[in-house]
């Protein structure tokens, strides 16, 4: 009896608690959404007020929010209420850290919708009316400043992604792949892939409504409001497109698309630059430890005579070193190596596979 009051307990609570959270997911705000009728929406939002703390539920909220960028007639004061109901959630979420990735999204409502109409400097304004409006709310309230640094990074990365991503639609929107020296094979790959990405870009853009059915926010049948966040630009183009691109076909047909920013890897590159950062590091190890020992450095061969600074150099720490009166024994898991304390020196070597 004590087990059924309580299971009601928890559902009755539950239930309460779920009324209370899922702000967005009602059907009087979905029916102002799915008739295009935005203002009423977030009139509606407005006026009932009240936040959602939860991180589960907040992050259904952000996403259908964003695509606010696809109102055709976005204004401040939508982003105006839209901000106040990000901000109160924010400042109670039981989850802040996970929370700043949603909290940026809405702050970038603006900035996406003059970046989809490809007005890049109005976009420019909105992204620094957003650090801005992000750092009057980091004063007027007791916020964890790491968790303000995190949605200000989040910020600054999908920006800059969410620039290149447009730049590069326009200019794959009317490219001829033949004037990459493409194999027909290659060029074929090419194609397709632009196909698949302009057919995405060009889905309908419109606000999100909620998909009960899938119990979701975002409608698979309409644009996304970061498009290169699916992985668009980030799979054949990454590792095939760009990667075997060399720097002059690159700065002749994509001189004004940042790569690094584009696939949203500031470690990426290319072929032909990590071929050059390769035998620039090959021939610094050469001057710095001589042919022999720079080439046995550069190639990870352990050599009799090398120096311990040259194996801290150019190997993994060793499993575990050993010391007697006279040498260091130095293992790994398939060598162990004998280094005379006096001369700093491999002075022998034992395969253990």
């Amino acid at each position: 009896m004590i087990t059924r009051k309580l299971f009601v307990s928890l559902l009755i609570t539950f239930g309460l608690s779920l009324n209370a959270q899922m702000k967005l997911n009602e059907s009087k705000y979905n029916k102002f959404i799915k008739g295009e009728k935005y203002s009423e929406a977030l009139a509606y939002l407005k006026e009932k007020g009240g936040v959602n703390n939860s991180n589960y539920w907040f992050t259904k909220d952000a996403q259908q929010l964003a695509t606010f960028c696809f109102d055709p007639n976005f204004d401040d004061n939508k982003y105006d209420i839209i901000i106040n109901y990000v901000n109160n959630c924010f400042k109670g979420m039981d989850n802040q850290e996970r929370g700043s990735y949603d909290v940026a999204n809405c702050y970038l409502i603006k900035t996406n919708y003059y970046l989809w109409k490809n007005d890049y400097q109005n976009a420019a304004l909105a992204y620094k009316e957003s650090l801005e409006r992000l750092d009057k709310f980091k004063k007027e309230n007791d916020i964890n400043p790491e968790y303000i640094k995190m949605v200000k990074s989040v910020i600054d990365r999908y920006y800059f992604n969410q620039i290149e991503t447009h730049k590069m639609e326009q200019i794959i929107r009317n490219f001829d792949v033949s004037s990459l020296n493409f194999s027909e094979e290659q060029a074929f790959k090419a194609r397709q892939e632009i196909k698949k990405i302009l057919t995405e870009y060009d889905k309908p853009r419109k606000v999100h409504f909620i998909d009960y059915e899938n119990n979701s926010t975002i409608n698979k049948g309409l644009s996304d409001y970061y498009f290169t966040m699916g992985d668009f630009f980030n799979n054949y183009f990454k590792v095939d497109f760009f990667y075997n691109m060399p720097k002059k076909v690159k700065n002749q047909y994509f001189p004004t698309i940042n790569v690094n920013y584009l696939l949203d890897d500031e470690k990426f590159k290319t072929k032909e630059e990590e071929t050059q950062q390769t035998e620039q590091r090959k021939a610094a190890l050469i001057k710095k430890y001589g042919k022999t020992f720079g080439e046995a450095v550069f190639n990870s061969k352990i050599i009799i005579g090398m120096t311990k600074a040259m194996l801290e150099e150019g190997f993994n720490k060793p499993r575990s070193i050993d010391v007697s009166e006279y040498s260091e024994y130095w293992t790994w898991s398939d060598v162990m190596i004998s280094i005379d304390k006096k001369t700093q020196k491999v002075t022998h070597i034992t395969d253990l596979r």
